[in-house]
């Protein structure tokens, strides 16, 4: 147990996932290279927090307001499925993904990726297991190219 009463378990297991999930790059979220820079993003300030060349941000990620503008703040792990369903939408929207692709369960899935990459990450202060996760997330939604 910690000082507050926390199980140590509890505490590794709280995965820097709000903290990094980079909300701002998911507000304009609409093509496979954008995702492919997120995750770049992700794994960059994982890497900085793990490795320990920097504190966990306090504000590294934002959301999207109903008006469009960016609002500085945690994303939560809905929030955080609701960017990348509007944006994997966005992409079915634009043709690079097929009209069958399903954005909230393609959305889940990364978000499972990223929250179970970043514990393992954590757990073990390997940056693989989160390239690992989110690179098979990417290829699963990749799989649902047009064309």
């Amino acid at each position: 147990m910690d000082r507050g009463g926390r199980s140590r378990v509890g505490a590794i297991a709280d995965p820097p996932s709000d903290a990094l999930a980079l909300g701002e790059l998911l507000c304009s979220l609409d093509s496979l290279d954008d995702l492919a820079r997120w995750r770049d993003e992700v794994i960059n300030l994982h890497r900085q927090v793990i490795l320990g060349t920097s504190a966990a941000p306090d504000v590294a990620s934002c959301a999207c307001n109903g008006a469009g503008s960016r609002v500085a703040r945690p994303v939560a792990t809905a929030t955080l499925e609701a960017l990348l369903a509007a944006g994997i939408d966005r992409m079915r929207e634009n043709g690079e993904l097929a009209v069958d692709a399903d954005p909230a369960r393609l959305a889940t899935g990364l978000t499972a990726a990223l929250q179970g990459g970043s514990l393992l990450a954590k757990t073990t202060r390997d940056i693989a297991p989160l390239e690992a996760a989110l690179d098979a997330a990417r290829n699963c939604l990749r799989s649902h190219s047009a064309g």
